[in-house]
């Protein structure tokens, strides 16, 4: 198991480390804050293969997590790999992760958990990025299973399964590969509509047929990035695009992060 446990809101927090099939790396940090790099000590994700990450950020205590590079699952040959995360996030404290894309290869299976746990006046930011198989290849098949809460109350379940069908199901992805999505909790952005992005509302009537998206477009049917605010303290932004480069999500990341920042985490 991979740990990164935070502790300490003074201009240097404590931080205790331990590595699994991803090693924790400590970066040079501003004061008060604790940087900490994953690096992945192998090929990862093959078959068979079981990441666990614990992620403990005590009262006070700011994280920042970076992904040193997009994680790519195998094909198992019929066999699953797990990817399983838990996070706490304490009263008065911060978690920022910008995670790099987890691409699912083409007969790759995986079984992703993440679990989160923030505490009333704790604050998270959180990209997370899947991407159904690599160029030239058809998409692998992953079961992600999202649970988390504020302050002790339910704030985000989300129960999602994806693989070659839904990439074609006009409900689901409609031709889309990659889900890029940026959660915050703890807290409500300002600003809850990205650039360029459209009101979420009905379903537009090209929604209806599935078909080959044109590099560089969103999905057929979807207008760009949707944004809404969680019924608990927060703000969820998705896009559902063809290639992780073209999402247009930096640009909420970046505004959300600098709204952060202006608040002192």
């Amino acid at each position: 198991m991979t740990q990164v446990h935070v502790a300490g809101c003074g201009a240097r927090p404590r931080v205790r480390l331990r590595g699994g099939l991803l090693s924790p790396r400590l970066l040079r940090s501003p004061a008060g804050t604790a940087r900490v790099a994953l690096v992945a000590t192998g090929a990862t994700l093959l078959g068979g293969d079981r990441v666990s990450l614990d992620l403990r950020v005590e009262d006070g205590a700011t994280l920042e997590l970076v992904d040193v590079a997009g994680t790519v699952a195998y094909d198992g040959r019929g066999e699953p790999a797990h990817w399983d995360v838990s996070v706490a996030v304490g009263a008065g404290s911060t978690l920022v992760w910008h995670g790099e894309p987890l691409v699912v290869a083409e007969g790759a299976r995986v079984e992703r958990t993440m679990h989160v746990q923030v505490e009333q006046t704790g604050r998270l930011l959180l990209r997370d990025r899947v991407a159904l198989g690599r160029s030239g290849e058809r998409p692998g098949e992953i079961d992600c299973r999202t649970r988390m809460t504020l302050a002790g109350q339910p704030a985000l379940v989300e129960d999602l399964t994806l693989d070659a069908e839904s990439c074609l199901l006009p409900g689901m992805l409609a031709g889309a590969r990659v889900v890029d999505t940026v959660t915050a909790l703890g807290w409500r952005p300002a600003q809850t509509v990205p650039a360029g992005a459209t009101a979420p509302g009905p379903t537009t009537p090209s929604a209806t047929a599935p078909g080959p998206t044109t590099p560089g477009a969103t999905a057929p049917g979807h207008a760009g990035p949707a944004c809404f605010s969680l019924a608990a303290t927060g703000a969820y932004a998705r896009e559902l695009v063809d290639q992780a480069h073209r999402s247009r999500l930096s640009g909420i990341w970046d505004a959300w992060r600098g709204e952060l920042r202006a608040a002192g985490d």
